[in-house]
């Protein structure tokens, strides 16, 4: 399979899920977007539900779309895949902190040997290694958290069918999942932007300030209402690819 044919493929098959989605889980999917609106709207203190609610969301939606399981009513429903979930969340966040703090520290180290090589430099004093640093200084910081940018996106992207091998293998699975996406990671990104591309939209589009209510809903609902599900049946279409090779 192509590179072109695995992301029409993913995005046809995300978009062919999405009624399914709707029709079993439909509560689910519509609490988690009430309580993003008004997370999204300046309520600090919804988050935490958005994210159990976008879980239970999850676990029924991954029942359905890897046949392990029926969903609960309207997609309400909290068990053994969705404790998976939560770890594979967890275990993800975690290694990717990692990784992002070992780029904060290359970050550093670089900005230093910047600084000391620019003039005004007083290691002494920490107020004089900004200005210290010059136009190639600066250039060279660029490139380097350009570099660790990607490097950070290319390792969420090898992760990225983690909840699919953790739910069809009935145990949680981050780094084993790594080789599932192998040959795969720009065929993914392209897909993952492509059905994201109304969530991006809106957040782009987004007027400054707190949005308004209407704008908080729109986003939610582009979020919550179509990436949330779609997400979900790209990445299954993902893995069921991976193991036909």
């Amino acid at each position: 399979m192509t590179k072109v044919n695995f992301v029409i493929g993913g995005v046809v098959a995300a978009a062919r899920f999405l009624p399914a989605a709707w029709r079993t889980s439909w509560a689910a999917l519509a609490l988690t977007g009430a309580t993003l609106a008004l997370a999204f709207a300046g309520g600090g203190g919804w988050w935490l539900a958005v994210a159990i609610l976008a879980l239970t969301a999850r676990g029924g939606l991954w029942r359905l779309a890897l046949g392990e399981g029926r969903p609960g009513p309207s997609g309400l429903q909290w068990g053994r895949i969705e404790g998976r979930l939560a770890a594979v969340w967890v275990l993800t966040v975690l290694f990717l902190a990692i990784l992002g703090m070992l780029l904060l520290v290359i970050m550093l180290c670089c900005a230093y040997a910047a600084a000391s090589a620019g003039r005004g430099f007083d290691p002494a004093q920490v107020a004089t290694w900004a200005p210290a640093i010059d136009g190639r200084g600066r250039g060279l910081l660029g490139a380097v958290a350009a570099v660790g940018g990607g490097a950070l996106t290319w390792a969420g992207l090898r992760t990225s069918l983690a909840e699919a091998a953790s739910v069809a293998r009935g145990k949680v699975q981050v780094l084993a999942a790594w080789p599932l996406t192998r040959g795969r990671t720009l065929g993914l990104l392209a897909a993952y932007l492509a059905i994201a591309a109304p969530a991006i939209g809106t957040a782009l589009a987004r007027p400054a300030g707190p949005p308004a209510w209407p704008w908080a809903v729109l986003e939610a609902v582009a979020v919550a209402g179509l990436w949330l599900p779609m997400s979900v049946g790209l990445m299954a279409y993902g893995f069921e690819a991976s193991n036909q090779r």
